[in-house]
Parts: C-alpha cells; sequence; structure tokens
C-alpha cells in the first residue's frame, strides 16, 4: 500500500484502508457461528465504530465497554463486512445479493449514510428477481424512493415479478401493499394468479376460503372484481370457487352487473388497473448525443442498428433520429421524403447468464422516419437493465445515396450522473455514425 500525502482527507483513507479487516490494534471482535463451518472472528476497532454510530457508542461505553467479542447471529460474516466498509472506507463495494441485508444494518446501527448509499445501488440494480425483497425492505424502514422504484418495476413487468422467487418468498406486507397498487400491467384475472403465493406460503395446492383468508386476510378485498366481465369471472370458479363464500359471489356477481351497486366486501374501484398510465408525470432523461457535422456522408444501410448500455435501470421511453439528405457530387441536398422501418428493440443475451443463450425481443412497431429529425415514442415504455446491452434495429429502404452528415456521441452523461455508453466498431473511439441521434428515458 503505497503512503499517503499530506492531505488529510488521504491520510485517513489510508488509515482506514490499513485497518479495514485486520488484526492490527483490533480491539473487538464480531464472532459468527455458521452451521456445521467453523466459525469466524471479524476483527474491527471500537473507537472507529463509535465515532460513526451512536448504537456502536452506547454499546462500547456501557455494558460492552469492557467486553472484546460480540456474537452475531442475524447475519453472515460477508455481509457484515460489507458493512464494516462504511466506517473504515471511503469508497464502498456492494454486492447484489448483500446490499438490502447491509441496509437493514445499517437502520440497526443507526448509520443513515449507509441506508443512502444502499438505497441508491438497489435502485440502480433493481430486477424481476430482487424487487419484491427491496420493496419489503422499503416498507419496513419507510424508505419512500425505494418503495416509489419497486412499483415501478412491479407496475412494469407485473407477470415477471409474480413468477419471480422474490415474490414467492415475500412476506405478507409486502403481499398487501401490491394488491393495493393502482397500476399493474396485468388484467384483474391475471393478478389472481397471487394465489401461487397463497399455495407457497400455505403448502397446500388446494385452496379453501379458511386457507385464504387465513393468509390474505382483508388484503382478499382488494381484487378489483368489478372491473372484471362475468366471463372473466367465471373463469375463476373451476380453479377457485372454493374461496368465495355464497355471499361473494353474490356480492361480485351484482357488482359486475349492476355499475351503480356498492359493494361492502371488496373494493368498489371499477378502474383497470392496466389501463392506467403512470408516465405522465415521469422525470424524463434526454440523452442527446449529437455532436458536429461532418463533409463526409454516412449513406444510410437497410438494416441500421443502435447498440447501448446504461448504468441504472430506467425505462426506455423512445428516440430521435438525424436528419436526412440526398447526396450527390460532394454536395447535400435537403430532400422532402420519408422512409418506412419496421423498428425492433432486443435485450442481447450476455455470456454470464446462462438462461439467456438467444436475444430477447421486447418491442416490434412499424413507423414512419422523415427526412427532418425525427421523434419516435413506444407505445409502452421499456425496462432497461444495467446488466445488460441493448440492440434497435430499423429495418429500412432508404432512396439512392440517402445519407447524413451527423458525428454521434458514442458515450453520454447527464447532470443526474445517468452514462448511456454506445457499442459498435467505433466503441474505442469519441465519436460514431449511425441514425440513432438521442434516446429518451423515465428514470425510477
Amino acid at each position: 500500500m503505497s503512503s499517503p500525502s499530506d492531505d488529510p482527507n488521504d491520510i485517513f483513507a489510508y488509515i482506514g484502508k490499513k485497518l479495514y479487516l485486520s488484526t492490527e490494534l483490533a480491539d473487538v471482535h464480531f464472532v459468527f457461528k455458521p452451521k456445521n463451518e467453523p466459525i469466524v472472528r471479524v476483527p474491527a476497532h471500537k473507537t472507529l465504530l463509535a465515532a460513526a454510530s451512536n448504537v456502536f457508542a452506547t454499546m462500547f461505553n456501557g455494558s460492552w465497554k469492557e467486553k472484546n467479542e460480540v456474537l452475531i447471529v442475524d447475519v453472515s460474516a460477508a455481509v457484515f463486512e460489507e458493512f464494516l466498509q462504511f466506517f473504515y472506507l471511503d469508497r464502498v463495494q456492494l454486492t447484489k445479493e448483500n446490499a438490502g441485508k447491509v441496509m437493514n444494518l445499517g437502520n440497526m446501527y443507526d448509520m443513515g449514510t449507509c441506508m443512502t448509499v444502499c438505497e441508491k445501488f438497489m435502485k440502480r440494480h433493481l430486477d424481476e428477481e430482487n424487487v419484491c425483497e427491496y420493496y419489503g425492505l422499503g416498507i419496513l424502514l419507510d424508505r419512500p424512493g425505494l418503495t416509489s422504484a419497486c412499483e415501478d418495476i412491479i407496475g412494469a413487468e407485473t407477470m415477471a415479478v409474480l413468477k419471480s422467487a422474490s415474490f414467492q418468498n415475500c412476506d405478507k406486507k409486502t403481499m398487501d401493499a401490491i394488491l393495493k397498487l393502482d397500476w399493474l400491467s396485468c388484467s384483474e384475472i391475471e393478478l389472481f394468479e397471487v394465489m401461487s403465493w397463497v399455495k407457497t406460503a400455505s403448502k397446500k395446492e388446494i385452496l379453501t376460503k379458511r386457507i385464504v383468508q387465513s393468509r390474505l386476510g382483508k388484503s382478499f378485498q382488494d381484487f378489483r372484481f368489478g372491473s372484471m366481465t362475468l366471463n372473466e369471472y367465471a373463469t375463476l370458479i373451476p380453479s377457485y370457487g372454493k374461496t368465495f363464500s355464497f355471499d361473494e359471489q353474490q356480492d361480485i356477481i351484482q357488482m359486475i352487473a349492476d355499475e351503480d351497486f356498492e359493494s361492502k366486501m371488496f373494493d368498489g374501484n371499477r378502474e383497470k388497473r392496466c389501463e392506467m398510465d403512470p408516465w405522465d408525470m415521469r422525470e424524463l432523461v434526454e440523452c442527446d448525443r449529437f455532436r458536429s457535422c461532418d463533409e463526409e456522408p454516412y449513406f444510410v444501410q437497410n438494416l441500421e442498428t443502435t447498440t447501448f448500455s446504461i448504468n441504472e435501470a430506467a425505462f426506455l421511453s423512445g428516440f430521435s433520429t438525424v436528419r436526412l439528405y440526398e447526396y450527390a457530387h460532394s454536395h447535400f441536398y435537403k430532400e422532402k421524403y420519408y422512409l418506412s422501418a419496421n423498428i425492433t428493440i432486443v435485450r442481447i443475451s450476455i455470456a454470464t447468464d446462462p438462461s439467456s443463450d438467444e436475444d430477447v425481443v421486447l418491442y416490434k412497431e412499424k413507423e414512419t422516419l422523415y427526412s427532418r429529425p425525427s421523434q419516435v415514442w413506444l407505445t409502452n415504455p421499456i425496462f432497461i437493465k444495467p446488466s445488460f446491452k441493448y440492440e434497435i434495429r430499423l429495418k429500412l429502404k432508404p432512396p439512392k445515396n440517402c445519407a447524413s452528415d451527423s458525428l454521434l456521441k458514442s458515450k453520454v452523461r447527464t447532470d443526474f450522473d445517468f452514462i448511456l455508453q454506445f457499442h459498435g466498431d467505433e466503441d474505442d473511439q469519441d465519436v460514431s455514425r449511425g441514425l440513432i441521434s438521442q434516446l429518451n428515458f423515465y428514470r425510477i
């Protein structure tokens, strides 16, 4: 390890790195006794811990003052070591597997900075597989920013979330909150498949009224049966008829048949959750990659591809294309024409994900692009994860000598520290050529 400079900040950072997980000068050990595994002892320094945490200050100045071992039973040594970074290091490294548990420790030991950093990390790495775990944590710790971000994912990717292990293992408070959400991208019939959670929790394949009541309680009333048709409700009877009492079935039928009927048993809201527009007031990030113009033309191909990745989870809402010209004899001539484009957006498979051995088509639509810059808005915004690359494919039949003079940035960083990276043959260059000049995202 190199020696620190005269800068006090460098000195403190040097000391912290030197002492982190070091037995040198350690005066307390956190002890872990994993089942059927050797005991683990993690060294630490009371003064550093007490200086940053009121909880540790109280602990080490009270009944634990003379003790030098603390038994930890609710988390693993690996999780606790990640947590200790906040006392020693100026830059912490969190993992997706442990971030939620580290945040919970931050709450237990009154470490506001830890909770803020963990929340930011989790929001950046949200996906269908961890969203219910993080949602439950956000509710438990009263973190509105985290719960709101989770609701975005649950709303946009409802069916994928309902099929995830994270959903099957969520607690009742999380389940209750999901059933109260106004926006979900599934029908009420599809939402009724939350009964799979009841089956998992009760370990019963055949559900009865008593079992459902014991697991869901009043949350069963949050289903919007009034938004169904009689035919839709009838499809539930073969599988779930035993979960309704006679009075409930009668109430549901009246609610569906008579729009003026006010149910006393169920949510009277007849608005379909899947038809709500959640994007109206969302923050839009415009990632403009236009750099300058060039005398050398870029000739439009029959298949134009734009490959990109981002550094945090977001929703792609649309994109803009460059201005197009007819090129002839070293001059650009503006031409009034349009191009019919078949648009396909795919998530590209990655070698580190064995389950993703082929590209996943996320969007297909036909649009018209004009010679002037065109704005394309997606019918439904697409959930973009930071761990994947995505590709926008434009299948075209361009006129002869159809060209662009635009130079485009290969990397865009916004004021929000939102980073958009474009990939291709010019990865090592600052500029590239192509048709897409701007991508628009809704931040989570």
